[in-house]
């Protein structure tokens, strides 16, 4: 999600020049790495057994929404936002394309049923320590 000062924002749309943004989200388990400052250490896996480096300098955002259990300890729930890539890094804008429109696609796991058998769309499923949590625009709930 991109921020405008306002005056940007109403001239933009004014010209029709609004670029539908990327959702470049990520909900999953993070810790900090002992030997490096410059990245975050993120898990979207069942359990915190794998992890991805990503360097701070490509995150835009982070929201911690919980603490979660993971076996016989806990670690920060939190959903990223990635920066938008630089235009001129061509590798990076096709990754984050590519991620955008995955994420866009995704299985049914990206859209729930909720009351009355209407569809929330932007919602995950995620389970740490047979725990699942129904993640919804940037909050976590605990699915009992």
């Amino acid at each position: 999600m991109r921020t405008y000062e306002p005056s940007e924002f109403v001239s933009q749309l004014a010209d029709n020049q609004l670029v539908e943004p990327m959702d470049l989200t990520l909900f999953g388990l993070v810790k900090a790495d002992e030997n490096d400052s410059s990245v975050l250490l993120f898990s979207s896996s069942f359990s915190c057994e794998q992890w991805v480096s990503i360097p701070v300098s490509l995150i835009s955002s982070v929201a911690h929404i919980r603490n979660v259990k993971c076996k016989d300890h806990q670690h920060p729930l939190a959903k990223i936002a990635l920066s938008e890539p630089n235009k001129e890094d061509a590798s990076a804008v096709l990754f984050m394309q590519l991620f955008a429109q995955a994420r866009a696609t995704a299985p049914a796991a990206r859209m729930k049923t909720s009351n009355g058998g209407r569809a929330r769309q932007g919602c995950e499923v995620l389970t740490f320590d047979d725990v699942p949590y129904l993640c919804c625009d940037g909050e976590c709930w605990i699915m009992l």
